[in-house]
């Protein structure tokens, strides 16, 4: 079954215009024979998070890394920001959210996979 770690917080810079950036991601996967713990899956957000960034490649490399060292079935990462140049700059616009995904392997080819993950993701929390 799929593996999840939601709303897992995270904060980044913006590479483009040295703001912050800051929000929330899900990470799952579909394990074949590798698992993880689970501070792991907050920690590869860190790890990605930690330099000058954008949110593309966050979620990019997460994906990436997931499907390199655990080969899972499938793997999703979906995360949402809030970013600081669009709070400051130019459009000040400060509620808005960018959601961005990486979808492998049955996240990607199956559309009830995708749909469950949803489901959990969106799931009342604890």
């Amino acid at each position: 079954g799929i593996v999840l770690l939601r709303d897992i917080e995270f904060h980044s810079t913006c590479e483009h215009h040295l703001q912050p950036f800051n929000g929330r991601a899900h990470i799952a996967y579909i394990p074949v024979e590798r698992i993880v713990g689970i501070s792991k899956l907050a920690r590869i957000i860190d790890l990605h998070a930690r330099r000058l960034q954008n949110q593309e490649r966050i979620t990019k490399g997460i994906a990436d890394d997931l499907e390199k060292h655990l080969a899972p079935l499938g793997a999703a990462v979906i995360i949402e920001a809030s970013h600081g140049c669009m709070r400051c700059r130019g459009v000040k616009k400060q509620n808005s959210v960018m959601t961005t995904s990486a979808m492998r392997g049955v996240f990607f080819e199956r559309p009830e996979a995708r749909q469950e993950l949803m489901q959990l993701i969106q799931a009342r929390p604890l």
